[in-house]
């Protein structure tokens, strides 16, 4: 039987994990703030916020630090910096909305001085990178190095379109169904 943290009571450390796994995930695919899921995206009902005290637990502060922002994969690909300011600003928020809450030094350390040297505006430019996993394990992962301007050079620009992963989460879940092309 999984034990329940020493530090929250709220919690066993395997739903921390999968807490962590859930949140690493959204984090390298970049997914707007409207659209994350604050829990194990597996088990958690998207009607209540029955995450905020597990989100709010000091030891996961510290993992959301060292194994999404400071993770070996983030530093040498990592979503845009504006990016990674809105998620902590959206985290810490969630944090602040529990009672009794302790914040991570340096969890809040790393998000005002990154925040402070990142432009935030909306028409951000320059490249940055998407990974999907393809495995509970977060093992294989397709890495893309996108545009952050929906518009570039006169065309679309260099992003993934949204067809293009239902067809693939598709293909990924049905790996018997064989896509027939007809020019």
């Amino acid at each position: 039987m999984d034990q329940k943290c020493v530090i929250c009571k709220s919690a066993t450390y395997h739903e921390h994990d999968a807490l962590i796994t859930s949140l690493r995930k959204q984090f390298w695919q970049m997914i707007p703030m409207r659209h994350f899921i604050w829990g194990d995206w597996e088990s958690t009902d998207l009607e209540r916020d029955e995450n905020a005290a597990l989100l709010a637990c000091v030891r996961v502060q510290g993992e959301v630090m060292k194994t999404i922002i400071f993770h070996e994969h983030t530093t040498s690909h990592s979503p845009s910096h504006r990016y990674i300011v809105l998620f902590l600003k959206k985290y810490i928020e969630k944090i602040e909305s529990t009672p009794n809450y302790d914040l991570d030094d340096e969890l809040m350390e790393f998000y005002v001085s990154l925040a402070a040297t990142t432009n935030l505006s909306a028409g951000s430019t320059g490249m940055c990178y998407k990974t999907y996993t393809l495995d509970k394990e977060q093992y294989t992962k397709v890495v893309l190095n996108e545009e952050q301007m929906m518009i570039s050079q006169g065309t679309t620009g260099l992003q993934t379109w949204e067809a293009s992963l239902r067809l693939a989460d598709f293909f990924v879940e049905h790996p018997g169904k064989l896509l027939v092309c007809i020019y």
